[in-house]
């Protein structure tokens, strides 16, 4: 059953926002939610006749969500970037958590039902191979830009490339796994960032639909970076350059599926304690693959071994400005 929902209210939060001069609390109001809910039904021959719920925000329609922001005792004039960091992060949190394939399992009671079985599996691999970007847009004022390239199907599992300086048609061929839940309605997001001392500013970004893709057949896609995903938020229609990547997707056996689910927990729970040990400022921060030597970033023990590595580096700072902002909400 797909709900359309509409929801508004006035509640109080408050978004506590560290940045270079100290947190500053953010007043979070009037906040709208405008989306279509997916429920599921699991049926049972017992009553109540239904054993278990899965509920879920659909993409299509993308998900909207208003509200205004208040700096408490200031004003947000004078924090430039906050408020497309907090809309930044609002979606990660959605896209990751709400948005299908992802899902919320409620048993019902009644009849005893594994919640487990309704939970969001892995389905198969995305080889992604950075080749190289052109013609990007330079940013700097004095040389040029120096970009590095995040990579992800989920927010939670974001990595990137390392950082090509003073580079316009800069050239990685860096390759990383991801694992996708869901070729049917999940895509690649690809973003070009130039590296800046304090906050990294987006250059462009792309995405590629999954379903596009052929099981185990390679392909190459050439990319035109947009300034953003949202056609309706894009001012600067300047061409922003292009992003070359080769694909190659790999569905899953029931045991590769199994192994690659242990994986996924493993590598949530390692990015938890790089967040404790300061390597990294959130859990959702990209993985910066080439400080570990090695240029495979998830997937067997890729991840693992980088993660490993980087453990014993945690006063180092890693991933930090992935968004183009120099901190993020977790």
């Amino acid at each position: 059953m797909d709900i359309d929902l509409r929801w508004g209210g006035d509640p109080n939060i408050v978004l506590e926002v560290d940045t270079p001069v100290g947190n500053i609390p953010i007043q979070l109001k009037d906040l709208q939610v405008f989306t279509v809910v997916r429920v599921i039904f699991h049926l049972a021959e017992e009553m109540p006749c239904i054993s278990a719920l899965l509920v879920a925000l659909l993409s299509e329609p993308k998900p909207r969500i208003d509200y205004t922001l208040k700096a408490v005792g200031g004003s947000l004039t004078g924090l430039p970037g906050i408020s497309d960091m907090i809309d930044d992060t609002v979606e990660s949190i959605v896209t990751d958590t709400l948005q299908w394939p992802h899902r919320i399992v409620v048993p019902m009671g009644g009849t005893a039902v594994d919640a487990s079985e309704f939970e969001l599996k892995p389905e198969g691999r995305l080889t992604v191979t950075v080749v190289r970007a052109n013609d990007l847009k330079n940013l700097e004022m004095i040389g040029k830009s120096d970009p590095y390239v995040v990579v992800h199907v989920r927010p939670r599992f974001k990595v990137k490339t390392k950082t090509i300086d003073n580079n316009l048609n800069p050239v990685w061929n860096e390759t990383f796994e991801l694992i996708a839940e869901d070729r049917e309605t999940q895509g690649l997001t690809v973003e070009v960032f130039d590296k800046d001392i304090g906050q990294d500013q987006r250059l462009g970004i792309a995405k590629v639909r999954l379903s596009e893709l052929e099981p185990e057949k390679p392909k190459e896609v050439n990319l035109r970076l947009l300034a953003s995903l949202d056609t309706l938020k894009v001012k600067d229609k300047k061409d922003r350059g292009t992003c070359t990547i080769k694909l190659l997707y790999h569905l899953f056996s029931k045991e590769e599926q199994l192994v690659a689910l242990e994986e996924e927990k493993r590598i949530l729970e390692a990015r938890k304690e790089m967040k404790e040990a300061g390597v990294i400022e959130s859990t959702t921060d990209a993985v910066d693959a080439s400080a570990s030597g090695s240029s495979t970033a998830t997937g067997g023990s890729g991840i693992m071994g980088s993660v490993g590595r980087e453990l014993s580096k945690a006063g180092k700072f890693m991933g930090r400005t992935i968004t183009g902002h120099s901190k993020r909400i977790e």
